[in-house]
């Protein structure tokens, strides 16, 4: 197919979103759809965007070792910090439940006291 070919030819909204649905399960990849039917990898990501259910996630660029090393070191805080917040959701669980059998035991008045 020469260039001037490709660059005349339209595709029906139903052939894009059977693409995309194609794309969104899994069967396909958004570059194998590109390579078969000859169409820019930007067009097929336009067309992700205009009709697929899914968002299409961020591009991560990295250019050096060092923004290799930092990403790495970000993902470790990340890990480090969602451990933290789960002990602590554990820990206002386990105070809420002593508050709890505390008034059962010491009755109403028990926060006063």
């Amino acid at each position: 197919m020469t260039i001037d070919e490709r660059r005349r030819r339209r595709f029906s909204e139903e052939f894009r979103k059977e693409q995309v649905c194609l794309i969104e399960s899994g069967r396909v990849s958004i570059i194998e759809v590109s390579r078969l039917h000859e169409v820019k990898v930007e067009s097929v990501k336009r067309w992700l965007v205009r009709f697929g259910k899914k968002k299409l996630p961020e591009k991560i660029i990295v250019t050096t070792g060092r923004d290799i090393d930092r990403l790495r070191e970000l993902e470790k805080e990340n890990r480090r910090l969602l451990e933290l917040i789960g002990r602590q959701q554990v820990e206002l669980v386990y105070q809420k439940e002593l508050i709890i059998l505390a008034e059962e035991k010491l009755g109403e008045n028990f926060k006063k006291k």
